[in-house]
């Protein structure tokens, strides 16, 4: 049934409330329908409801929309929030919402496995909550929002950076705990703008192709990876200002990273005080950095400490 150009300012439009109560198929665009409200007059065996190009700003009233709906578009609407959005009908399986104005959209949770067809995200989006999925790849990548900002994909399937490249290049934060990423390896895709890198909770054992990463990245997250040395550290961005690791594995480190706000478990920190010859000489080789000379002469005090009163060395690592 077509109800399109009708001048329907709502579901209590008379139009709405004469329909046949056996349709499955309404078209209603370019109408002026504001909201939900009343939307309770639509035939309840209804399971196509085209929107597009009408008023409507939010979720609200949804929940008196046929219980039998599947598929549900509202491109071109004023929509800004999901808010409300949990009252849909439960049995809804496609969701239109091209643009609208909507800038954070949660899809945790659900078995989506892909980032196929996502070309029909809102344009608009910042934030994209995708995490608890079934997402094995970066594959098909590029249909996401050119705008994006932040990508949370925690606890997915993704074992690698390859396809990376596809990703939207706006993009600063990207959230990859809990997948099985293996190693650094094509990296090099990566948006270039990127800030932060979370990838606590993956595979990677080493530094290995980290040259590959975003000179940009200010913040890196390595907690829970089998990480057993610090060889190739050298090829990190040199703009890191935040390591997270932990690394019980190390027992020797051979190098010490160069940066200086790195940040360690308290644990992990007293281990690298332990190898403080190890870490003089990295100091004695990189004089440009003022927080590191001053790392060096509290390092020198420290040694000074421990040759007169071992004692005190040993109660400052428990």
């Amino acid at each position: 049934m077509n109800l399109s150009h009708k001048g329907i300012e709502s579901f209590n439009d008379t139009l709405i409330k004469e329909l046949p109560q056996d349709i499955e198929t309404l078209y209603v665009w370019n109408n002026q329908i504001r909201s939900f409200e009343h939307s309770e007059n639509l035939p309840r065996t209804l399971k196509k409801l085209i929107l597009f190009n009408n008023q409507i700003s939010s979720f609200k009233g949804c929940e008196n929309l046929p219980r039998t709906l599947k598929c549900l578009y509202l491109g071109f609407n004023q929509i800004s929030s999901f808010e409300h959005s949990e009252n849909l009908p439960r049995n809804l399986e496609m969701l239109h919402l091209g643009n609208n104005q909507i800038k954070e959209l949660y899809l945790y949770g659900n078995q989506i496995s892909s980032f196929e067809h996502s070309e029909g995200l809102p344009r608009n989006l910042k934030e994209l909550y995708l995490y608890g999925n079934q997402i094995s790849s970066f594959e098909h990548s590029e249909g996401l929002p050119r705008n994006l900002k932040e990508l949370y994909l925690y606890n997915n399937q993704i074992s690698s950076f390859e396809h990376s490249d596809q990703l939207p290049r706006t993009l600063k934060d990207l959230y990859l705990g809990g997948n099985q990423i293996g190693s650094f390896e094509h990296s090099e895709g990566l948006p270039r703008n990127l800030k932060i890198l979370i990838l606590w909770c993956n595979k990677i054992s080493s530094f290995k192709h980290s040259e590959g990463l975003p000179r940009t990245l200010k913040d890196l997250y390595l907690i829970d990876n089998p990480i057993s040395s610090f060889e190739h550290s050298e090829n990190l961005p040199r703009n890191l200002k935040k390591l997270i690791i932990d690394t019980p594995q190390i027992k020797y480190p051979q190098k010490i990273l160069r940066y200086t706000q790195f940040k360690f478990k308290p644990l992990e920190t007293i281990k690298f005080l332990q190898h403080y010859q190890d870490f003089v000489s990295i100091l004695n080789e990189i004089k440009y950095n003022p927080r590191l000379e001053r790392m060096k002469s509290k390092l020198e005090e420290e040694e000074k400490q421990i040759k007169k009163d071992p004692e005190s060395f040993y109660k400052l690592i428990i």
